[in-house]
């Protein structure tokens, strides 16, 4: 397991925050990382002098380093799906979509469509979930270099083999499938959800995933509501043919 480091917590989380929340004041970013203002101020301080942060009228915003390193990099992190996709997507399958990445061993939700207000305030207030607690996560777990998932999946299951057992077999049927159906996550109790893998350069980047909060299955014949007829074999493919057409 790979040890943390509080001061690097902490500049991450000030970044996540001036993102999140733009225009941000010094109390609100210390109340993001539960950090004395007295210290997040020296952080803040430092981050806009590199260009991490950019300040106007003691309100904080990214500035221009992140993007810089990423046109560095050559690549983008995760694939370019418009926000105009997403939400075509959503229309099409009635659901709520999400866009996810790796960061760390966690799963990070970049942007969303279709979410009512409620599963948008959600989203807003927890970007971050461990790889193996969603349904994009996992698909994200399930396609990394074999050391690495093992090294997340035994840190995950601790002591306990046969859960990390069943935890590489479900990576290994995603990557037999191309899939993902199951619980959504702790930020939609009782959801399911479907995803599939964005690919860049030969390698997942990002995951596309749907999720549904409605406890009874959807009618197979069609008839109903207007959503009825899209199970979840209907879910994955108008998925995968969204990530195909944006993959590079």
């Amino acid at each position: 397991m790979r040890n943390r480091h509080r001061t690097v917590d902490r500049v991450a989380g000030l970044l996540e925050a001036a993102t999140r929340r733009p225009g941000s004041t010094l109390s609100r970013l210390a109340r993001a990382v539960d950090a004395p203002v007295s210290s997040v101020q020296k952080l803040v301080d430092g981050l806009v002098a590199a260009g991490y942060l950019d300040e106007d009228d003691r309100r904080y915003t990214l500035g221009p380093a992140p993007w810089m390193l990423a046109a560095r990099a050559g690549t983008p992190p995760v694939p370019a799906v418009p926000h105009d996709a997403l939400a075509h997507l959503a229309s099409v399958v009635r659901l709520p979509v999400l866009l996810a990445a790796r960061v760390g061993d966690n799963s990070v939700y970049l942007d969303w469509a279709g979410a009512d207000e409620a599963f948008d305030v959600a989203l807003s207030a927890r970007l971050r979930a461990p790889l193996p607690d969603t349904a994009a996560g996992r698909v994200l777990l399930a396609h990394l270099p074999a050391d690495e998932r093992k090294r997340i999946v035994l840190t995950v299951h601790d002591g306990d083999p046969a859960a990390a057992s069943t935890l590489l077999d479900v990576c290994a049927r995603i990557r037999d499938t191309g899939s993902e159906r199951g619980a959504s996550g702790a930020l939609l109790p009782g959801a399911v959800a479907v995803a599939v893998p964005l690919w860049s350069g030969g390698r997942v980047t990002g995951a596309l995933s749907a999720a549904d909060r409605r406890t009874r299955p959807r009618d197979p014949g069609g008839a109903g509501d207007g959503t009825a007829g899209r199970g979840p074999d209907d879910v994955a493919a108008a998925l995968t043919d969204t990530a195909e057409a944006w993959s590079g």
